[in-house]
């Protein structure tokens, strides 16, 4: 059962909408594994900007962005301005039937 009130698929299109603000200020999108994702998301990035906002993503106790079941995204650069954004599903698996994919 998610563990947030946010329906998952909305959960995976803000962190689409937020890896694209992303872009938009920088010209690209942050690269790396979730962890440096998400402190670039957080402010680690050239001019400091937050942009976790209250759109429902959340951090780990690791400092990873996760999703609806506690789970890491998976995240996989395509080109400078596009990434896949995986979650692993009610399974928390990843590239089983049940995962979420946005693109």
């Amino acid at each position: 059962m998610p563990i947030s009130e946010i329906p998952p698929a909305i959960l995976l299109e803000n962190m689409r909408t937020t890896i694209r603000q992303y872009g938009l200020r920088f010209g690209g999108n942050p690269v790396g594994t979730n962890l440096e994702i998400t402190k670039a998301l957080a402010g680690d990035n050239p001019g400091q900007v937050n942009f976790l906002g209250s759109d429902g993503n959340r951090v780990n106790e690791k400092g990873e962005l996760v999703d609806a079941w506690g789970t890491p995204y998976f995240f996989h650069q395509l080109s400078g301005m596009q990434m896949e954004i995986r979650s692993a599903g009610p399974d928390r698996v990843l590239y089983t039937d049940d995962d979420l994919v946005i693109k």
